[in-house]
């Protein structure tokens, strides 16, 4: 049977929430550079120490590199068996030197995103969620191509990482943008409003719409049915925004900065989960070696991470705290 990519983008708060036992955290963002691997590996050791069950699955199927972090080897235990060979996701799981915390490998050199289509995404989902664990965090590819989008959209708890540079900023309101777009076709798919929606749109002016927060809200006056489903459906998409490399004041407060642009123009609840401060010791000492027994980070970088798990989890905003920077 064929799956409809734009419908399935619906299954996951359709479909088996009541028996589901781990929460899937999927961390995205605009291109790559921004530390995204790090902020998850993070995220992933920090849930570990709570006392939580972590799984960590690479699926940047075009740059795997999660396993460097925790200083495993290249591996043919990884998730490209999954799609190949039909292997098991736990059997694929690799244990990392940190108590409750396992992942499974992505391998770039056998596949790649455009081997897999959307019927095989939605299997994975399926399979994740069968896995042993409270918690299991999905390490995606860079950009805003629809299969890294797909993916995002049908995890429990979507975040974005960004640096707090322009150029990474726009990128990440390109991402967040295109992530929106597809969820919200999806939903005029199943109202069949898709053409009457692009209709409204073209001539937007004459209906007096400047943007699509006002597109949306036209599209709720063509019936009860219409609004219901919008506001069902778009009510619970929140996406938490995570900025990586912070070093002054300022930079931090670029995270509220685009929570508010999120919601004031693109429409969407955002919750700024916090903010990584710059460590310098430890992105020198990932460039000069390819790998580690176990990545070190400073005493601060763990409690930053702890305090954005935890905002994450309870689905809290982070408390401003200048004095680190004074």
């Amino acid at each position: 049977m064929e799956i409809n990519s734009e419908n399935a983008v619906q299954t996951r708060q359709n479909t088996g929430s009541e028996n589901r036992k781990a929460e899937i955290w999927a961390i995205g963002g605009g291109k790559g550079g921004t530390g995204k691997t790090f902020v998850v590996c993070q995220l992933a050791t920090s849930l570990a120490a709570m006392g939580k069950r972590v799984i960590l699955i690479d699926t940047d199927l075009g740059g795997a590199n999660v396993h460097t972090f925790f200083g495993i080897k290249s591996t043919e235990k990884s998730i490209s068996r999954f799609f190949e060979k039909k292997d098991r996701l736990e059997d694929l799981l690799i244990s990392t030197n940190i108590d409750r915390l396992s992942i499974i490998c992505g391998n770039s050199s056998t596949i790649s995103p455009s081997n897999v289509n959307y019927a095989q995404k939605v299997r994975l989902f399926n399979h994740i969620r069968t896995l042993p664990a409270d918690y299991i965090l999905l390490d995606l590819g860079g950009g805003t191509n629809i299969d890294t989008i797909d993916i995002f959209l049908l995890a429990d708890k979507p975040i974005v990482v960004a640096l707090p540079e322009i150029t990474a900023i726009e990128n990440l309101y390109q991402f967040i943008k295109s992530a929106y777009f597809r969820k919200l076709k999806a939903i005029l798919g199943d109202l069949n409003l898709k053409d009457r929606s692009k209709e409204i749109w073209q001539n937007r002016d004459q209906y007096g719409i400047h943007n699509i927060i006002e597109l949306i809200e036209y599209l709720k006056t063509l019936s009860p049915e219409v609004e219901k489903s919008l506001e069902a459906n778009l009510s619970d998409f929140s996406i938490n925004i995570v900025l990586n490399k912070v070093r002054n004041v300022r930079e931090l407060q670029e995270g509220f900065s685009i929570r508010s642009v999120c919601i004031k123009y693109i429409g969407i609840n955002a919750l700024y989960a916090g903010y990584i401060e710059y460590d310098f010791q430890f992105w020198r000492n990932l460039s000069l070696i390819h790998s580690a027994p176990r990545f070190i980070v400073s005493h601060s970088t763990e409690n930053e991470v702890y305090k954005i798990a935890g905002n994450i989890i309870s689905g809290d905003q982070m408390k401003i705290d200048t004095l680190k920077f004074l």
